[in-house]
């Protein structure tokens, strides 16, 4: 008797404990690297298919929250080195199409088709820079490695990082027959492709700037309105929602290219 009921009360003790036991949490999702950890790909550098166009469809209130919303925006680390607000609004836009890259006999063909004269070659030289591809790994990289990413990768930093940008944030390549610009040991060659360029030149854009502001006062409240600033000025933005990619210099040779789309550049 004894017996029996020390197994039962040693049962009903075991079956108290395991109903005040707590439940098991549920397996957690596998946490993936926050964005400013990865490296860029086509998920966290995304290209969006005609962005210029995109743009143009837009309400002034559209234009506003737009901005707006691509300040906010949570860029990879490669890109987000400097806080700047043009390389949040063409991120967030996703206007990081790749270049048309030709070797010199394609490249020859192309200019012949397309009636461009050797005196319209674009070129930059290219001095070392660096590259931030994690929060914890900041790396030197070669002029050669930064022309491959400008042709190839999917990263498309226009940030202010680099010069003061007079003629807002983007590449800067001047059209001096493809001679070397003296900038660095490597040089960059191309033209603009006809079929995708819009150029504006930065006299123009200002003119059509500070219209656009007046017809479209809450994108310019939320901008603080066309700013020509030596640093971090929003002449690429502004560009970009006129319908244009390309900023020229107006009466000089200088352009800065603010999507890679726009050239096509020698192997």
């Amino acid at each position: 008797m004894g017996g029996r009921g020390g197994a039962s009360g040693l049962t009903t003790t075991i079956r108290m404990r395991q109903q005040m036991a707590p439940p098991t949490p549920p397996p957690q999702p596998q946490q993936t690297n926050p964005i400013q950890n990865q490296v860029p790909d086509a998920n966290n550098t995304p290209v969006a298919p005609d962005p210029l166009g995109q743009l143009q469809g837009m309400s002034d209130a559209q234009l506003a929250q737009l901005y707006t919303q691509s300040q906010n925006a949570q860029l990879p680390n490669h890109l987000n080195d400097v806080n700047d607000q043009t390389q949040k609004f063409v991120y967030t836009i996703g206007m990081n199409d790749k270049p048309l890259v030709l070797d010199q006999a394609a490249f020859n063909q192309f200019m012949q088709d397309n009636n461009i004269p050797q005196s319209q070659i674009l070129s930059r030289s290219i001095n070392k820079g660096t590259l931030t591809t994690t929060a914890k790994n900041t790396s030197t990289i070669t002029p050669q490695d930064i022309v491959d990413m400008i042709k190839y990768s999917r990263l498309n930093y226009i940030g202010g990082k680099i010069g003061g940008q007079a003629y807002g944030a983007g590449t800067y390549l001047d059209m001096n027959g493809g001679g070397n610009t003296f900038y660095g040991g490597t040089t960059m060659t191309g033209v603009l492709n006809p079929n995708t360029a819009k150029v504006i030149t930065d006299t123009r854009l200002g003119v059509l700037a500070k219209a656009f502001d007046k017809s479209h006062p809450q994108f310019a409240k939320a901008t603080g309105g066309y700013s020509t600033t030596f640093r971090n000025n929003n002449m690429s933005i502004y560009a970009t929602i006129l319908g244009y990619n390309v900023i020229k210099e107006n009466g000089g040779t200088y352009h800065n290219v603010i999507d890679r789309k726009a050239l096509v550049l020698l192997k």
